[in-house]
């Protein structure tokens, strides 16, 4: 069997049919293969673009993100989008098809020395197949390490040169060279029930905080059963966003929000974070302050790091889940839960009343269909979407929380809507951090993704300019020279509109976007503070 055949039946036997890649003179004798196939290659521009799409459909389908590069420059561009996946327990398949090794210091093509060096710190492990008899079982040993525990990307470097090999045979894994070593982290095989069932049984206002590792359907029933049940509040982090629907009493949202929500976190007697990392900038920073903690994670990885904990568990979360329902059955707490949800609402409206950007994600929310998949990056929408933007779905709420980049929500968006391609998908962009993302509008009219892309233009970098007015008094430092973005859009054939006002922004919303072809929005808006000046 030919390199490329074992390559393409570890894509079958795994389920694999979506790949992002970016073509090269070494990934040639794939291309027929993926012809041929019932894999979807979807080409796009520019390798760290088409690592945020994988990061995008990984977040949206709960699969693995698949990527394909070249070497030197081609590996090398995706490093950022890998940071992010890193940052944020993605999944993702990095396959670097590389140069000979036996040619490098002759000054061949895109020669690189180990390259997957450079990925040492920001994966979870690194594959180097040094014999074409390694192909198969690297390849299935990354799959599993990156799907497996804490989630996270891999990197597999494989020469060009073996894809049009015969292998006859297999050979043990351990012939090939590896990085950075993941730090094994067993499963708890006992979680400390009966600790956390004294520590909770004199405690008489609880709060749950939900991350990112408890987005799992079979999550959702059974944190009803615990809130409504036993009248307990439900709070998210930013990647918890969509664990359980909004709607539902005992949500009140991201523990960022002022007023209620961090009057529920001083009025707490206890606070049991599940799933979430808890980090710095997703909470302390923010002036989230917590009495005493319970924490209950996948690993210790994140234990004590910004909050001290007086009980620590980990494993597997949805057994600790349902142990937590069986020990507060019949118990009810002393938290008024409606009378809490009626408080946040009259506080929302006032925050509407004296806010452009709570009017708008306002807006937003109601003009969109309820399982949209909205993808955000760095802007001041997204910023105000985080805080405010209830969310009715599971994985219907992205935006990058590893390493926090701001080129990610158009090329994550057309992942995303790849990934879950029956739901309605928007990115919200800056202008600031669009505009480097905007030739892959050819990638989304190419394969009739239909994206639809609110730009938000303020000529300049918003947030920055919050800070060099509040902190050094200067103004218009941070501006920028923005193109007409709609004409952009309809030289690459797709359709757009602007607007520079509300009204104009729902119209637009309500009457031109069908959700079934890509479409840009330009929004003409003035620089409005961000939310944590609220």
């Amino acid at each position: 069997m030919l390199g490329k055949q074992i390559v393409m039946n570890f894509f079958k036997d795994n389920s694999i049919d979506v790949i992002f890649h970016l073509p090269g003179i070494h990934t040639l004798p794939l291309n027929k293969s993926f012809i041929i196939s019932n894999i979807n290659s979807f080409v796009g521009r520019h390798e760290n673009n088409i690592t945020i799409m994988a990061d995008g459909y990984a977040r949206a389908s709960g699969k693995i993100g698949v990527v394909i590069v070249t070497p030197g420059p081609g590996i090398g561009n995706t490093i950022s989008g890998c940071m992010e996946a890193y940052g944020n327990d993605v999944p993702l398949l990095i396959v670097h098809v590389d140069t000979g090794r036996e040619e490098i210091g002759k000054g061949i093509l895109h020669e690189l020395v180990e390259p997957e060096s450079m990925f040492t710190h920001i994966t979870k492990k690194t594959y180097v197949i040094s014999r074409p008899t390694e192909i198969k079982q690297t390849f299935e040993h990354a799959y599993r390490t990156a799907m497996s525990g804490r989630k996270g990307p891999v990197l597999v470097s494989m020469p060009y040169t073996y894809f049009e090999k015969d292998v006859h045979h297999e050979k043990a894994l351990e012939g090939s060279r590896c990085r950075d070593e993941e730090t094994q982290n067993e499963e708890a095989k006992e979680h400390n029930i009966s600790t956390l069932e004294k520590m909770l049984k004199d405690k008489k206002r609880p709060v749950i905080i939900g991350g990112k590792s408890l987005m799992f359907e079979g999550a959702r029933p059974i944190i009803d059963e615990i809130c409504k049940g036993s009248s307990i509040p439900f709070l998210t982090t930013t990647g918890g966003k969509g664990i359980v629907n909004e709607h539902n009493t005992y949500s009140f949202g991201n523990i960022m929000q002022k007023g209620i929500v961090q009057e529920i976190l001083s009025e707490s007697d206890i606070a049991l974070a599940i799933g979430t990392r808890l980090r710095d900038v997703d909470a302390r920073r923010r002036g989230v302050k917590v009495k005493d903690l319970i924490h209950i994670d996948i690993d210790d990885k994140w234990f004590d790091k910004n909050y001290p904990a007086s009980l620590k568990i980990t494993g597997d979360i949805s057994y600790i889940l349902e142990n937590l329902r069986d020990t507060l059955q019949a118990k009810r707490f002393d938290w008024d839960i409606e009378y809490l949800k009626t408080k946040q609402q009259k506080e929302l409206l006032k925050l509407e009343k004296m806010s452009l950007g709570c009017t708008m994600i306002k807006l937003i929310r109601k003009s969109i269909p309820d399982d949209t998949t909205v993808v955000c990056d760095l802007n001041l929408p997204s910023y105000y979407a985080e805080y405010y933007f209830p969310v009715f779905h599971q994985n219907t709420f992205i935006m990058p929380r590893g390493i926090s980049p701001i080129f990610y929500s158009l090329p994550a968006a057309i992942g995303a809507k790849t990934g879950k391609p029956d739901r309605p998908c928007l990115a919200i962009c800056g202008d600031g951090g669009v505009l480097p993302t905007l030739c892959e509008l050819s990638t989304a009219l190419k394969y009739n993704i239909p994206v639809v892309i609110l730009v938000h233009n303020n000529n300049g970098f918003g947030i920055l300019e919050d800070v060099m007015n509040n902190n050094y008094g200067i103004e218009g430092s941070m501006s920028l020279n923005n193109p007409d973005f709609c004409k952009l859009a309809n030289s690459f054939g797709i359709k757009s509109k602007k607007t520079k006002n509300l009204e104009g922004l729902k119209k637009i919303f309500m009457n031109d976007i069908k959700w079934d072809e890509p479409f840009l929005l330009e929004f003409n808006c003035p620089f409005f503070p961000p939310p944590w000046r609220l």
